[in-house]
């Protein structure tokens, strides 16, 4: 992916299991992807919120040129969704 926003939809299961932690993330925070290769990219939440569960702005694709990812799941209360938006960190050389 050159740039744009990667969305990631999971479950939130009782046992913690898929997205079941996803709430447990916070600003700051550094999520890894990797890719079938082995090469892992670095992301760094920097949003957090519930949204209604027919919001679907936070899949919206202009990031400003940034490579982004939005991860989605249920939070169990009146059919609201947590949305975490991290973007990839850059490490300076």
């Amino acid at each position: 992916m050159k740039f744009g926003n990667l969305c990631i939809a999971g479950h939130n299961y009782i046992n913690d299991t898929q997205f079941g932690k996803l709430d447990n993330l916070g600003i700051t925070d550094i999520v890894k992807i990797s890719d079938l290769y082995g090469n892992i990219i670095e992301y760094e939440v920097y949003d957090k919120k519930q949204i209604s569960a027919d919001d679907l702005s936070c899949t919206e694709q202009d990031t400003s040129g940034f490579r982004q990812i939005t991860l989605i799941t249920c939070n169990n209360i009146k059919g609201n969704r947590v949305c975490v938006k991290a973007r990839e960190k850059v490490i300076n050389p």
